[in-house]
């Protein structure tokens, strides 16, 4: 196998950073994100585990906040470039807990937050790649090819998606050879369906909504 190590990001040396969230601290280089309900609430959050925060080795978690629908999101990622027309394997351990829906890493094109596989991406190379993590530590990796035209860029990161909390530490990334085959799974195929649904369900009930005037078009 011929490979190199790129990178490795063991989170004890990384500082605090700006970031949604506001219980869980955010690591330099790292960004959480995460989608609003109703009430104007995030749905998840995200940042290094506080019980890992003292430990050799600290670790990443998303987790819930309160109760979710099956196709809400949450994640913490990094976007890297300079990797134009490479094999690259994302890789770390990963665990996690009460999770409905999925959880695990993400390798995304472009540096842009995780979002569902549409199904126009089905058949799109560059759609996001995911790997699930267990319910007690494993290895997980996410192999996925960069495409020049994105520039070179992608994400990488950990997600969850609907209910529960998932962990990952040890994290590595390193460009593969042609022998190491490339992650089939696409991130959130389900949860697009899920929105797909709900979006067309909103639609039909709009058709029946009034006519709605415009409001203070004077600026008063």
């Amino acid at each position: 196998m011929d490979y190199r190590a790129l990178l490795t990001i063991p989170l004890v040396a990384l500082a605090l950073t700006a970031s949604g969230a506001e219980t869980l601290r955010q690591p330099t280089g790292w960004v959480s994100f995460a989608g609003w309900d109703g009430l104007n609430s995030p749905t998840h959050e995200a940042g290094v585990a506080p019980e890992t925060e003292n430990s050799s080795q600290r670790a990443l978690t998303v987790k819930a906040i309160g109760e979710r629908k099956a196709h809400q999101i949450g994640s913490i990622f990094q976007g890297l470039t300079g990797y134009a027309d490479r094999r690259i394997r994302f890789s770390a351990q990963v665990k996690t807990a009460g999770v409905d829906q999925w959880a695990g890493l993400v390798v995304g094109s472009g540096v842009i937050p995780f979002s569902p596989a549409s199904e126009e991406f089905e058949a799109d190379a560059t759609a996001p790649r995911g790997a699930a993590g267990c319910l007690e530590w494993c290895e997980v990796s996410v192999v996925a090819d960069i495409s020049a035209t994105s520039g070179g860029m992608f994400s990488v990161g950990l997600a969850l998606i609907g209910n529960g909390q998932v962990w990952a530490r040890g994290f590595k990334l390193e460009i593969v050879g042609p022998e190491i085959p490339v992650t089939t799974h696409r991130f959130g195929a389900e949860a697009a369906v899920l929105i797909k649904a709900e979006r067309e369900q909103i639609e039909a009930h709009m058709l029946y909504w009034g006519t709605t005037p415009p409001q203070n078009l004077s600026l008063q």
